[in-house]
C-alpha cells in the first residue's frame, strides 16, 4: 500500500511509547480511499475504549475500531488500546503507519481491504420468495425484540391501517414515543411506495434520539438502504417511485451531526456494516435457506440500540413487497 506521508513533529496528549505500534487488520474501501488521498491529515474528534472518530482536513469522516467490531466502509480494525487515544489529537501517514500525535502509529502494511457493494443479481428472488422471507424477518423480530428502540413499532407493520390506539408503553421515554408515533403515521404510505410522502415525513425524524447517531437517523438510513438495494435488484419492479433525495439529504445534514450524517449518506448509497449486506444479500437471493434469527442477532450487535433501529427502517422499506402480495392474494 502507497500512502502519503504528511508529518507533524510535535506531540499533543498522552505519551505513548514507540514500541506501540499496531497492525491494522481489516479497513473499508472509503477509508482507504481517504488514507491515500494526497496530503491526508486530520483531527480525533470522538474517542472511545471501542471507537475513535477521525475527521479529515478536507471534512471527511473515518474511524479505528476494536477488532470486535463489525467492519465498514468508513472504518479500520485494530487491536491498538483506544483508549489511549484523546479528542484533539492530530492524525496523518508516514510510510505505512497512521500516526497520532502521542505517539501511537498503526501499521497498514498488512490490512485488508474490505470492501461490499450493492450486487446486481440476474438470478434474484422471486417477489413471493422475497416476501416469504419479509414476513419471516418480521415475525422474528418482533418475538425476539428487545429495549427501549424503535423496534416497539413493530406490531404495527402486522396491519395494513395506522391505529393510534395502538400508543407506545408507557415506560418508553418521550423521544422514542415520538419516533414510534411518526413511523406508524408513515407506514400507510409504504403501501404504494410513495417516497416522495414517506421522505417528507422522515423530516421529523432526522437528529430524533439520543448518542453518536440518533434513532431516527438510524431508521431513516436502514430504510433507504434497503430501498436501495431493492431498486438495484429489481430495476424493473417498481416498488418505490423515484424520487430526487438530494434536496431530503441536504436538509437531512442540516439537522444531524457531522458524523451520524456521514453515516446516513452511507445507507442511502447502499452501504454499512457487514452485517446489513449479509441480510440483504440473503434477503434477495434465490436461496431458500433464510436463519432470521442470525441476521437478527447480528445487526442488533451494532451500537446500543442502531441495530434495532436500523433492522426497523430495513423492514419499513420492504413493506411495497408485503403489500403487493397481500393484494395477490385470492
Amino acid at each position: 500500500m502507497t500512502l502519503t506521508t504528511t508529518p507533524y513533529p510535535f506531540n499533543l496528549g498522552l505519551d505513548v511509547s514507540p514500541k506501540t505500534r499496531s497492525q491494522i487488520s481489516a479497513i473499508g474501501a472509503t477509508a482507504n480511499g481517504y488514507l491515500n488521498t494526497p496530503g491526508f491529515a486530520g483531527e480525533v474528534t470522538v474517542a472511545s475504549s471501542r471507537a475513535v472518530y477521525i475527521t479529515t482536513d478536507d471534512g471527511d469522516i473515518l474511524a479505528a475500531c476494536s477488532p470486535d467490531q463489525q467492519p465498514h466502509p468508513r472504518s479500520f480494525l485494530t487491536d491498538f488500546d483506544l483508549s489511549l487515544i484523546q479528542v484533539g489529537q492530530r492524525v496523518w501517514i508516514e510510510s505505512d503507519d497512521i500516526c497520532f500525535s502521542n505517539g501511537a502509529k498503526l501499521n497498514l502494511s498488512e490490512s485488508n481491504v474490505w470492501n461490499r457493494q450493492p450486487k446486481t443479481r440476474p438470478n434474484a428472488a422471486s417477489p413471493q420468495l422475497l416476501y416469504i422471507k419479509y414476513d419471516s424477518l418480521l415475525r422474528t423480530a418482533t418475538a425476539l425484540h428487545e429495549g427501549e428502540n424503535f423496534g416497539l413499532a413493530l406490531p404495527s407493520f402486522f396491519s395494513q391501517e395506522l391505529s393510534w390506539s395502538q400508543l407506545p408503553p408507557d415506560a418508553t421515554s418521550p423521544l422514542v414515543a415520538t419516533g414510534i408515533l411518526k413511523i406508524k403515521e408513515l407506514l400507510p404510505l409504504c403501501r404504494y411506495g410513495n417516497l416522495q410522502s414517506v421522505l417528507e415525513l422522515t423530516r421529523e425524524l432526522i437528529g430524533l434520539g439520543h448518542g453518536l447517531t440518533p434513532s431516527g437517523d438510524d431508521f431513516v438510513g436502514g430504510f433507504l438502504f434497503m430501498i436501495h438495494h431493492l431498486s438495484n435488484t429489481y430495476p424493473t419492479h417498481k416498488w418505490w417511485n423515484k424520487t430526487d433525495t438530494s434536496e431530503f439529504m441536504n436538509y437531512f445534514q442540516l439537522m444531524t451531526s457531522q458524523i451520524s450524517y456521514a453515516l446516513l449518506t452511507d445507507l442511502a448509497t447502499g452501504q454499512s456494516h457487514e452485517s446489513l449486506h449479509d441480510l440483504a444479500d440473503d434477503l434477495l437471493s434465490r436461496r431458500l435457506k433464510f436463519d432470521a434469527k442470525k441476521h437478527i442477532q447480528t445487526v442488533t450487535q451494532i451500537g446500543h440500540s442502531s441495530g434495532w433501529d436500523i433492522l426497523t427502517g430495513m423492514l419499513t422499506g420492504l413493506l411495497p413487497v408485503a403489500y403487493e402480495a397481500a393484494e395477490l392474494k385470492p
